[in-house]
């Protein structure tokens, strides 16, 4: 059965406080029996990031090995919302690590879910958003079994920035809307508590071409999460947390849609034939041969192999705090953002 190679690299900060590249190594996905080719969840083998592993801290250390299923958990992560007092944690969808220092991506509208859905209190304020206290929202990241248990730490969202305008309604009893520009969200997220950074995904400024194969990752129809009370204190019992890898040739680019409106999906898009069911939306899209990620999953057709991605550069330029862009960061190389170069990529 064919095999996906997907190519990750491993980070960490030098005594000159940058960040840098220690090891790059391709991670084959094998799909798991009873899965086709084109949509699986995968093998898991222990996999070595480098020949040469940090010295600097166990908790770096315990970045660079594990099983191939950490490996890309670590880069790939669910997005999840909690209300207080309630008895579950909603999986609303997929991100992905952009840079070492806690940059995220996601789909818009899974950023907005908790306003469309009712069920959390947010506050805008220009192209921000932030939750009320009653409510949490942020990501999932896998514990190293190398510390002899596993699990996860909820990490939440400091701060998110989307593109779009909101819209009155001329009717009373009507909601606002919102006019969405791009279907892609990034939020920020701390370092982790020991200092340790985040491991990035590879980003490709280049547009998918048609006939391009592609592939996309996200936790599909991850189900909600319960919760329990011992000892006055809430835990999660053991969940099903499988990341889903779906293969498809990409059949149309869009890049003037912000402008055009061709397709539904809102800015620059593409569509492929894959299957993407619900909750992997905000997940990565790959190309150049599962090297570099070039599109967010935004949108699909239940029981049918079609689905949209938003363009990734469509965002680069677009501005967060202080007068910072993606590009700007990727240029500077402080926030260990990755960026390959080279023929296809």
């Amino acid at each position: 059965m064919p095999e996906v190679a997907i190519l990750k690299s491993l980070w960490r900060k030098n005594q000159d406080g940058g960040w840098h590249i220690h090891g790059i190594k391709g991670l084959t996905l094998k799909p798991r029996a009873g899965f086709g080719s084109d949509f699986f969840s995968y093998e898991s083998q222990m996999e070595l990031m480098t020949s040469s592993p940090t010295t600097n801290s166990v908790h770096e250390l315990f970045t660079s090995f594990g099983s191939t299923d950490f490996l890309m958990k670590q880069s790939i992560l669910p997005v999840v919302a909690w209300v207080e007092g309630e008895n579950f944690i909603r999986c609303i969808g997929t991100a992905f690590v952009i840079s070492c220092t806690g940059y995220l991506i996601t789909a818009c509208h899974v950023l907005l879910d908790p306003q469309d859905r009712k069920y959390g209190k947010v506050v805008r304020g220009g192209n921000t958003i932030r939750f009320m206290e009653d409510m949490r929202m942020g990501v999932l990241i896998p514990i190293s079994p190398a510390y002899g248990y596993t699990g996860n730490l909820f990490v939440p969202f400091e701060q998110c920035w989307y593109w779009g305008e909101w819209k009155d309604s001329p009717l009373l009893h009507e909601n606002e809307t919102f006019d969405i520009l791009t279907d892609i969200a990034i939020c920020k997220i701390p370092l982790m508590s020991d200092g340790t950074g985040h491991q990035p995904l590879n980003l490709s400024l280049n547009r998918f071409v048609r006939g391009e194969k592609a592939f996309a990752f996200g936790y599909a129809e991850m189900d909600d999460i319960p919760l329990e009370r011992e000892a006055g204190r809430l835990t999660a019992p053991d969940f099903e947390q499988d990341l889903y890898v779906s293969v498809g040739e990409v059949m149309d680019v869009f890049p003037d849609n912000h402008q055009r409106k061709d397709v539904p999906t809102p800015g620059p898009c593409f569509d492929f034939r894959a299957k993407v069911p619900g909750k992997m939306s905000g997940g990565p899209i790959l190309g150049g041969d599962g090297a570099v990620v070039r599109g967010v999953i935004s949108r699909s057709f239940s029981g049918e192999k079609h689905a949209y991605g938003a363009m990734l550069g469509s965002v680069m330029q677009l501005p967060l705090a202080e007068d910072k862009t993606l590009r700007g960061m990727m240029d500077s190389g402080n926030e260990g953002i990755t960026k390959i170069q080279g023929a296809g990529l």
